[in-house]
């Protein structure tokens, strides 16, 4: 499967008094949060119709050592993933939400 995740230029990376570091970092997660962002998405869509935890879909992708939370949400946030009414128990223990690949965001990307 193939998405047009690349660089995501979404705001709010880092605060407007940040050091030059914390700048240069947060433009450098612009390259490393499409690429997860990808590795994610496609893990969704491999399952689908099934859903995924959090948790579940970094496994898979191989991204549990990454922010892979914030990567999901923002995946959610872009339509490419939905939240089910489906709960799994997660790593730590809780339960956790469970999120399902949305082909229509692929059909009108």
């Amino acid at each position: 499967m193939i998405l047009k995740i690349v660089r995501d230029e979404r705001p709010g990376r880092h605060r407007k008094n940040d050091r030059a570091t914390s700048i240069a970092g947060a433009a450098d997660v612009a390259y490393r949060a499409g690429s997860q962002k990808r590795k994610l998405a496609d893990v969704y869509a491999e399952v689908y119709p099934d859903s995924l935890t959090d948790d579940e879909a970094a496994k898979m992708a191989g991204l549990l050592d990454s922010c892979y939370w914030k990567r999901c949400g923002e995946l959610r946030q872009d339509g490419v993933i939905t939240e089910t009414n489906f709960t799994r128990q997660g790593r730590a223990g809780v339960q956790r939400l469970t999120s399902r690949y949305n082909p229509e965001h692929h059909e009108a990307s």
